[in-house]
């Protein structure tokens, strides 16, 4: 008797695999509770396309929570490592030993220059556990500040159906207290930006990640001719505004190249430039638990005490990657662990006022 699986085309011990057959994949609801599943499963999620195949930015991203692989079929049915262009003859392949003398997928012969440029953000802050509290208001700041527009839509899913609300965004994720699921929202320019919200013994921690499109890559809209990425005005304004208004424990904002197709920002299956680091704000708490000499930094790095008087934050703004910028990288997935940490926790219920539980 055959089995089948209610959420995906193909499994194994140690994988979930979902075909996909349009060229622009979007995270449906089917995508996204076969991606979930296999968190909870603690499977390998596998997602098969076409090898022009659009991903959205949020599947993108929800495919990396996952830990999850990409693999793309071309029209002969040979099947690429979709993030790397490597030929594959086993599913299993896609985290095993990379052969390198197997023949590329043509797109990754060499860096496309089709794509477009974007600022990437991820930004944990916290607040206290108040009925007062929203999610949401940090992704508004950083999209319209960095020029994405104001924001126009939020959903669990895509298509996003649902007018942006602040206090109609929280109240969904009160519900799923004491740490949400992603909530996904598009700014009126088609930036995708996705918030989660944890109770800690800190408050609530609210993470916020997002893309805002800039123009065509290496010419980002307002910056100064010559000049680092890193000192984009854009960059100095919001990080700074963001340092006044809350409490940030990390934000990092690097440059990187993405791929359109009708309206939808994401990737595709082909070769692309790295990611640039574009700059970092540092607030007190964080600077404190990495053990930042404020003086030193500012001896190598391009660094503007901003915020409060009493309690500053740092910002540093990096012309290109090195351990510290891998550092701070390195504390945000610290933080992300924190959140999801938040699905086990019981000692927390003494915070039990901001979204029941």
């Amino acid at each position: 008797m055959k089995v089948l699986h209610p959420l995906a085309d193909e499994w194994a011990d140690d994988y979930l695999l979902l075909a996909c057959f349009t060229e622009r994949v979007t995270l449906s609801a089917p995508i996204r509770s076969f991606l979930l599943e296999a968190r909870k499963s603690q499977l390998k999620p596998v997602l098969l396309t076409s090898a022009t195949a659009h991903l959205s930015w949020f599947v993108v991203d929800e495919l990396r929570l996952a830990g999850g692989y990409w693999a793309v079929r071309d029209l002969d049915g040979k099947v690429y490592d979709g993030r790397t262009g490597v030929r594959i003859h086993a599913i299993s392949e896609l985290w095993g030993p990379v052969y390198r003398g197997e023949p590329l997928l043509p797109s990754f012969n060499n860096v496309t220059s089709a794509a477009q440029g974007a600022f990437f953000f991820d930004v944990f802050t916290r607040a206290e556990a108040t009925e007062r509290t929203t999610a949401g208001t940090v992704a508004e700041h950083m999209v319209v500040g960095l020029g994405g527009g104001p924001m126009a839509r939020w959903d669990t899913c895509e298509p996003l159906a649902q007018p942006w609300e602040p206090a109609a965004l929280t109240a969904s994720m009160r519900t799923q207290m004491p740490a949400s699921e992603r909530h996904f929202g598009r700014s009126a320019a088609g930036g995708p930006v996705n918030v989660t919200l944890a109770r800690t013994r800190g408050g609530v921690l609210e993470h916020t990640r997002g893309l805002v499109p800039v123009g065509d890559y290496w010419r980002p809209a307002g910056q100064p001719a010559r000049a680092p990425i890193g000192a984009h005005p854009a960059l100095t304004s919001t990080l700074t505004g963001l340092a006044e208004r809350w409490k940030v424990n990390v934000a990092l904002i690097s440059y990187c190249q993405v791929a359109e197709r009708t309206g939808s920002f994401g990737q595709m299956a082909e070769r692309r430039h790295a990611d640039a680091p574009a700059a970092v704000l540092i607030g007190p708490a964080a600077a404190r638990s990495l053990g930042i000499d404020v003086a030193d930094l500012a001896s190598r790095y391009d660094v503007e005490p901003v915020g409060l008087t009493r309690a500053p934050s740092v910002l540093v703004r990096f012309s290109t990657a090195d351990e510290l910028w891998r550092q701070f990288v390195s504390f945000g997935h610290d933080l992300d662990q924190e959140r999801l940490a938040a699905l086990l926790a019981t000692e927390f219920e003494e915070l039990r006022s901001f979204g029941g539980g």
